[in-house]
């Protein structure tokens, strides 16, 4: 019977290391494979963040959409009849016009520390932070319970045949 047991808890932990060997790399490729992610121009994805960004600077600056146009077709030379027509349609289609996305590219991480009212982004290292802490957590949280919980919840029969418990 002792036997059996040990063998059923060195499946369990074996099954255990699996899953959280399973979620480390799990994790590690959802944070690489979102870290390589680009969005190309031309994509729905795409035209919504330029949108975000044209919403950014107008909450950011207290200028309205149609003065972001203006200031983004000076580098341009475009004339002011062009930028009420553009306008209109992004107004009306949400199309926006090349020398926006230009404007929007160039100054893009100006446009996030204005939004965010701090100096370079972190967000990618405290992403990285959480997640360790996390896995630590759980593994940790493993740890814990199976030396210092099941113990006292196991009969004490199984407790002495199989020596669990901390050392």
């Amino acid at each position: 019977m002792p036997y059996c047991l040990s063998r059923e808890i060195k499946m369990f932990n074996t099954i255990i290391d699996a899953i959280g060997a399973f979620c480390a790399v799990m994790l590690v490729w959802c944070l690489i494979r979102s870290n390589m992610r680009k969005p190309d121009d031309k994509t729905e994805a795409a035209q919504m963040v330029t949108e975000d960004y044209i919403q950014k600077i107008t909450q950011a600056t207290g200028i309205s959409a149609y003065e972001t146009f203006c200031k983004s077709a000076e580098e341009w030379h475009v004339p002011s009849e062009r930028i009420n027509k553009d306008f209109s349609k992004y107004l009306s289609s949400q199309t926006i016009p090349y020398y926006v996305k230009d404007f929007i590219r160039k100054s893009r991480p100006h446009i996030d520390e204005l939004y965010r009212g701090k100096g370079p982004s972190y967000t990618d290292k405290r992403l990285w932070f959480f997640y360790s802490l996390l896995i630590l957590l759980f593994w940790g949280g493993a740890v814990f319970i199976s030396l210092y919980v099941l113990p006292h919840i196991w009969p004490e029969e199984f407790r002495t045949t199989i020596h669990i418990g901390p050392p």
